[in-house]
């Protein structure tokens, strides 16, 4: 096994669930960001498991925090390379990969932001490579209540109906 690769991930409050606790409560969040379950969330297994579904099993560490917002989540991944890269080519790897699809934006200089994809079924991507670290870095964003389970369930009952896989999802679902 590869890797690790690493997942520091910065998720809103309306990832913690719908029950309120002491440590959802606005005066716990506001002004205040802090990790939990480091190295033993339930994602970081589903993570490895698509690796290696993939064909590339990796060891990730997944190390996500509660940051004072009510959605979204902004993930910076890193991962260390095996053979020299260039950003143009990583670039370009992520920009043939996510052709066609079209929720994923993958961004050139601008960093992903979580305000921009508030209320929208967007992930915006954008690649770093650190050729002195050997590393390539992914940054993403979501906002998780769209993008999240409720996105993905109107994209697969539209491809289930033989719908536009679009259908439904191309209006924000709500206004700032």
């Amino acid at each position: 096994m590869r890797g690790p690769v690493i997942v520091d991930a910065k998720s809103g409050v309306s990832g913690a669930g719908r029950n309120p606790s002491a440590a959802t409560h606005f005066s716990e969040v506001n002004e205040n960001v802090k990790p939990y379950n480091l190295g033993r969330h339930r994602h970081g297994p589903e993570m490895e498991q698509t690796f290696a579904g993939a064909g590339t099993p990796v060891a990730v560490y997944f190390a996500p925090h509660l940051a004072p917002m009510t959605r979204g989540i902004l993930a910076t991944c890193y991962a260390p390379l095996s053979d020299a890269l260039t950003e143009e080519e990583l670039l370009g790897i992520y920009r043939d990969a996510y052709r066609g699809e079209p929720f994923v934006r993958v961004l050139g200089e601008a960093l992903p932001q979580t305000k921009a994809t508030l209320g929208s079924n967007f992930c915006d991507v954008a690649v770093r490579v650190d050729p002195e670290r050997g590393l390539a870095v992914a940054v993403s964003a979501i906002d998780n209540l769209v993008k999240g389970a409720a996105g993905q369930a109107i994209q697969n009952m539209n491809l289930m109906f033989g719908l536009p896989e679009t259908d439904g999802l191309w209006a924000a679902g709500m206004y700032p």
